[in-house]
C-alpha cells in the first residue's frame, strides 16, 4: 500500500517530536520509514498505521534518530570544510597573494614597533568585536528563520553558524602566544603577522564569501531548497 499525504504528514511531525529539525534530514528519515512502513503494513495489514510506524520506528535503536543524524552532520561538516579550503585557497593565488602578502608585512612592521604590544591588543580587540558581531548576526538569522517556522537545512545551519566561530577560537591563541611563550622574541613579530593574517582571510572567507554564496551551495546539495 502506499502512505497517503496526511499519513506522510504525521511522519513529518514524527520526526520533529523526536528532535529532527533539519527539513532534510526528515525528508531523508521520512522516505526512509514510508517504505518500511509499507512495508510492515503489507506483510501485516491488521495493523494501523500508527502501530507500523512505531514498529518502523524501533529499528533505530535505542537512541532512535540520533545516529542518523549525528552521521549526516559528519558529512554536511566535510562538506563544510571543503567549501572552506576552496574558497581559502584563492587568497593564495593572483592577484589575491599580492594583497595577502603585503597585509602581513604590514603586520610584520606594526607588530616591529616598541609599542607593538598596544597596538596588538587594539587590533585584537576590534577583531574580536567584529567577529562577535558577526556571530551575533548569523545567529539572529537562524533565530528568525525558527521563529517564522521555515524550512531548517543542515548545511545551511553549519554555514551560519560556523561563520566567526573558527576565528573567536583562533585569535585568542595568538593574544596568548604574544605574551607567555619565550626565546623566540626575534620572530614572534614575524609569527604574529602571520597567523593574524590568516585568521583575518579565514574570517572573511567564513563570516563573508561563504554566507554570501550559500544560496547557490544550498541549492546543489538541495534541488528542493527553492521550492
Amino acid at each position: 500500500m502506499t502512505l497517503s499525504e496526511e499519513q506522510i504528514k504525521n511522519l513529518y511531525a514524527f520526526t520533529r517530536k523526536h528532535f529532527v529539525e533539519y527539513y532534510d534530514l526528515q525528508t531523508e528519515l521520512v522516505d526512509h520509514m514510508a517504505n518500511d512502513i509499507e512495508a510492515i503494513l503489507e506483510d501485516d495489514p491488521s495493523l494501523s498505521f500508527e502501530q507500523a510506524r512505531d514498529k518502523a520506528f524501533k529499528k533505530f535503536g535505542v537512541f532512535g534518530f540520533m545516529e542518523v543524524v549525528e552521521q549526516r552532520a559528519k558529512a554536511m561538516n566535510k562538506k563544510y570544510a571543503k567549501l572552506l579550503w576552496h574558497y581559502t585557497k584563492d587568497w593564495f593565488r593572483l592577484p589575491q597573494i599580492m594583497a595577502t602578502i603585503s597585509m602581513c608585512l604590514i603586520f610584520y612592521t606594526i607588530f616591529s614597533f616598541e609599542v607593538s604590544s598596544l597596538i596588538f591588543v587594539t587590533a585584537f580587540l576590534l577583531l574580536c568585536i567584529f567577529l562577535m558581531y558577526k556571530a551575533f548576526s548569523m545567529n539572529r538569522k537562524i533565530k528568525k528563520k525558527q521563529k517564522t517556522k521555515e524550512k531548517l537545512w543542515l548545511l545551511e545551519d553549519i554555514i551560519y553558524r560556523n561563520a566567526s566561530a573558527g576565528g573567536l577560537f583562533f585569535a585568542p591563541q595568538v593574544f596568548h602566544f604574544m605574551y607567555t611563550v619565550d626565546g623566540l622574541e626575534g620572530y614572534k613579530p614575524f609569527i604574529c603577522a602571520l597567523v593574524f593574517t590568516l585568521i583575518i582571510i579565514y574570517t572573511y572567507v567564513s563570516t563573508v564569501v561563504i554566507p554570501k554564496n550559500a544560496e547557490i551551495h544550498l541549492l546543489e546539495t538541495y534541488p528542493e531548497y527553492s521550492l
